[in-house]
């Protein structure tokens, strides 16, 4: 588990350090503040030989498809690629660091002309099907807790089928696009879920993640997590029923219902209460995790999340807006012995973006009082 945190020119923080970190954290923060790419950054951590992942979280943004010409260039503080990201983690283990740069990719160059343009020197080959590469690579520097260094790098890449001499260049739509990359071997790297706002799981990962539930034993479990939603579900089943399969629950019709058909919050919370067996003894970044969630059932969701979170060793981070969820998370873990719950309030100041920390008494007490900690 992870106890601290730090950042550097990654997104909108030049310096960050959030400490202590507890099982279970909430991160909140007015508009613009950084809760987004704070999770963005922990999930970067996690995947030190994925150079792919800064392209996924443009994707969670919104952004289609990256510029070659400035590849991964809104990852750094200020768009700035001179400058190199880090992200530092301290836990029981010791300490795991990971530098993130981009450097010039010798020989290779980004071109938008037809494919018999191109220098040959680019596949070696008579039959040219690479439109377009990069001319940069984004290189991932990690460093374990035993000091051992591990480099993965990645570049973009357009390719497409061959077009003669004097052919114009294949249009975008038809042309494919992914990234190139040499990944380092590190053993023992920690699994980390990230749950966007924005972006839905697809549904052939959910039925994935719930045959695995079925398959332990769990289903059971898993229908009275969402009742903390819906009080009527009894049962979920898997259909494979025309156009595609899809997970259906039982509650009290005739027929079972399409899980969708109950609404925004049940598929929220079917989602998050999934992720946590594919996370087992790893971390799951929630961002606003009441989305889609009536303030009633936040305490029920939240006894969920934290049984979850203990069963499967799972270190959780959220983000939130909402005051009722702060209120019901505190709510949710008053009664344990030892309540493993921080808020950690981001915040701005004129040098920058600072993080507040209340460890389970101050938030309580802070509530009590109506003090402002969203």
């Amino acid at each position: 588990m992870y106890t601290s945190f730090s950042v550097e020119n990654f997104r909108c923080f030049e310096k960050l350090t959030v400490e202590p970190l507890a099982g279970v954290n909430l991160i909140a923060g007015e508009n613009n503040t950084g809760k987004s790419a704070l999770l963005e950054a922990l999930w970067l951590h996690s995947g030190p030989n994925s150079p792919d992942l800064g392209i996924r979280l443009q994707g969670f943004r919104g952004v289609s498809a990256p510029d070659p010409r400035r590849l991964l260039h809104d990852l750094f503080y200020n768009f700035d690629p001179e400058r190199e990201i880090s992200l530092s983690a301290v836990g029981p283990w010791g300490v795991r660091k990971l530098g993130i740069y981009i450097q010039a990719s010798d020989g290779e160059v980004f071109s938008t002309q037809p494919v018999a343009e191109i220098p040959r020197f680019l596949t070696g080959s008579q039959e040219l099907d690479i439109l377009a590469v990069s001319n940069s690579e984004i290189v991932l520097e990690y460093t374990d807790e035993h000091e051992q260094t591990h480099v993965s790098t990645g570049r973009w890449e357009i390719s497409g089928p061959p077009i003669p001499r004097g052919m114009p260049a294949l249009p975008l739509a038809l042309t494919t696009q992914g990234m190139v990359m040499n990944r380092a071997r590190i053993a023992a790297l920690p699994t980390s879920i990230f749950q966007s706002a924005r972006h839905r799981n697809s549904v052939e990962e959910e039925i994935g993640r719930f045959g695995d539930i079925e398959l332990e034993g769990m289903a059971d479990e898993l229908v009275e997590c969402l009742k903390a939603v819906d009080s009527r579900i009894q049962r979920l089943t898997t259909i494979a029923a025309s156009p595609a399969p899809m997970i259906y629950a039982h509650i009290g019709l005739s027929r079972p219902v399409p899980l969708g058909f109950l609404g925004d919050g049940v598929v929220r919370l079917l989602s998050l209460a999934l992720a946590f067996q594919n996370a087992r003894n790893g971390m799951i970044l929630i961002d606003e995790v009441e989305n889609g969630l009536h303030h009633s059932a936040l305490r029920g969701v939240w006894e969920n999340l934290n049984r979850l979170s203990r069963r499967f060793n799972v270190q959780v981070f959220a983000t939130t807006y909402s005051y009722e969820c702060m209120v019901a998370a505190r709510d949710a873990l008053a009664g344990e012995e030892t309540p493993d719950l921080h808020i950690h309030r981001l915040q701005r100041q004129e040098d920058g973006i600072i993080s507040v920390t209340y460890p389970f008494e101050a938030l309580d007490f802070a509530l009590n009082y109506g003090a402002e900690i969203r």
